[in-house]
């Protein structure tokens, strides 16, 4: 290529980076509540007027934005001494210190893990208080799988690919230090509010409901209407909230917003030795985590790198996720005040500081990517392999971040300049697209299943399912107890499609209050 052509496209590159950097920089965002999630795509807050056209469709741009400022709300500093999730407007976001501390406990961290919300029924009524800590430490509560049953044993919570409901589960990721990655999930109030308002804690109770949704379904050829008051009838299955229900009015702005679910992906920050990671470039938690035999791990300094969103709006259901930036490769961005580290967390490095790369995204100790060479998942019980004797998962990512979306975090990272999070970055989202739908994932309902796109992957969360596979495909297995066939695609059955799998943790109020050390009853 001509030098001077070369040079005239990287500085029209830099000439674009500049003037959005400049614009996030004089963005009045961080003037108007980031601290407080966006209602809707469309919408900044609940109380907000009605948008002049609320049926049109966003901008892809715009629902980039909008998963972005969703990011900075849930991160954004809990107020210690107030309700779980309740933010502190007068603290600023992490801010980058290259040290092994931990930053202050963040909204999301202060969200209830599904085990806290769906413990036996005889057990509730279960409130949303103050959170179980507000220091520097704290213990992970991952979900268990009830679907894990049909493989003998449960799952070992929060060390397996967190999505063991499926056909093939997989096992864990171990990083280039041979490392487990690990999992952890926490809700909402507004989820919380749903599970209680129609008691969805107990098995029983949403396997009636759904039974009347669908005899109501089939007889009408119409979805049951929802409740909309306290009288109402809602002895069916109700629809996840959206933020505009009756039992969510009386929640404090920084919680009126549809259903929120967080899965979250942790690494063992490397502080000593060869080739240590600069903890700088990561939100950091000193974590335990339950071991095999019961008991829980040794405090341990972990850095943030896998986070996905599922949110349920007026729009519908917008998943998205991000990643941190060091992940499957490495890059110093311009102005960057800490240093890159060797090689990426979860790849070796390649020539010229470039990445390597496996066709399926995926090498298990030198063996290329395919279904063979997966790690197993762990069963509740198994003892875990000894750390020497790990076979290291080096990972590429398949499918690269659009352009547009990296426009976006360029603006981000750029308006975030000064804290640990601006050393992550938005990987996509995938929500319902209905001037294009994707037929692929199944047509007819509002939502993921009419998506913009057909594939999006977390390499921390997704590393063995990078073709062809997305949050749409998986949470499309996704619905209440007392499902016993797929509903078809009609809009019927819209509401039964919950795309979620949290609401399988309850447990039934007829069997005995006996669990198991993963905290499903037996």
């Amino acid at each position: 290529m001509n030098s001077g052509v070369l040079r005239f496209r990287v500085l029209v590159v830099w000439s674009v980076f500049f003037l959005l950097q400049q614009s996030a920089l004089a963005s009045p965002y961080l003037r108007d509540k980031p601290w407080i999630m966006p209602f809707d795509v469309n919408q900044r807050f609940r109380s907000s007027p009605v948008p002049v056209d609320p049926s049109a469709d966003p901008s892809q741009v715009e629902v980039y934005d909008f998963a972005w400022r969703t990011f900075i709300a849930l991160n954004w500093p809990y107020k210690v001494g107030g309700l779980r999730g309740e933010p502190d407007p007068s603290q600023p976001l992490a801010p980058i210190l290259n040290t092994d501390t931990p930053g202050d406990v963040v909204v999301w961290e202060t969200y209830m893990s599904p085990q806290t919300v769906f413990v036996h029924p005889q057990q509730w009524p279960v409130s949303w208080n103050l959170p179980d800590f507000t220091g520097l430490q704290r213990i992970s509560r991952p979900p268990c799988y009830t679907q894990s049953y049909a493989y003998g044993r449960p799952f070992t919570p929060g060390i397996n690919q967190p999505y063991t409901s499926a056909n093939v589960p997989t096992g864990p990721v171990v990083d280039q230090n041979r490392n487990y990655l690990r999992v952890e999930v926490t809700q909402n109030q507004a989820y919380f509010d749903y599970i209680k308002q129609f008691e969805y804690y107990d098995a029983d109770k949403q396997a009636e409901a759904v039974k009347k949704y669908i005899w109501y379904a089939n007889k009408h050829n119409a979805a049951p209407p929802a409740a909309t008051s306290p009288s109402d009838n809602a002895s069916r299955f109700q629809p996840l909230p959206n933020g505009n229900e009756f039992y969510l009015d009386k929640l404090p702005d920084y919680a009126q917003q549809g259903m929120t679910e967080i899965k979250a992906a942790w690494k063992v920050l490397k502080t000593e030795g060869e080739n240590p990671d600069i903890p700088g470039r990561y939100f950091r938690r000193i974590l335990q985590f339950p071991l095999p035999d019961g008991s829980l791990s040794e405090p341990t300094l972990m850095g943030l790198v896998g986070f996905h969103i599922h949110r349920v709006t007026p729009f519908g259901h917008l998943p998205s996720t991000f990643e941190q930036v060091d992940n499957v490769r490495i890059r110093k961005r311009f102005g960057d005040p800490l240093p890159v580290p060797a090689h990426p967390a979860l790849n070796p490095g390649g020539k010229h500081g470039r990445p390597a790369r496996y066709p399926n995204g995926y090498e298990v100790n030198g063996e290329g990517g395919v279904a063979g060479v997966i790690p197993l998942p762990y069963k509740e019980g198994d003892p875990w392999i000894q750390q020497e004797e790990r076979e290291m998962v080096n990972v590429s990512r398949v499918t690269r971040i659009p352009p547009a979306v990296q426009m976006v975090n360029f603006k981000y990272q750029a308006l975030l300049k000064d804290s640990v999070w601006s050393y992550y970055q938005l990987i996509g989202t995938q929500q319902k697209n209905l001037k294009t739908p994707n037929y692929h994932l199944g047509p007819g309902i509002p939502g993921p299943q009419r998506s913009n796109v057909q594939n999006l992957v977390n390499t921390t969360l997704e590393t063995y399912t990078q073709k062809g596979f997305s949050c749409a495909r998986c949470h499309l297995n996704a619905f209440p107890h007392g499902v016993e066939s797929f509903p078809p695609y009609e809009k019927r059955f819209e509401d039964l499609h919950v795309m979620s799998f949290l609401l399988l943790n309850a447990k039934s109020g007829s069997d005995p209050e006996e669990t198991s050390e993963c905290g499903i009853s037996n």
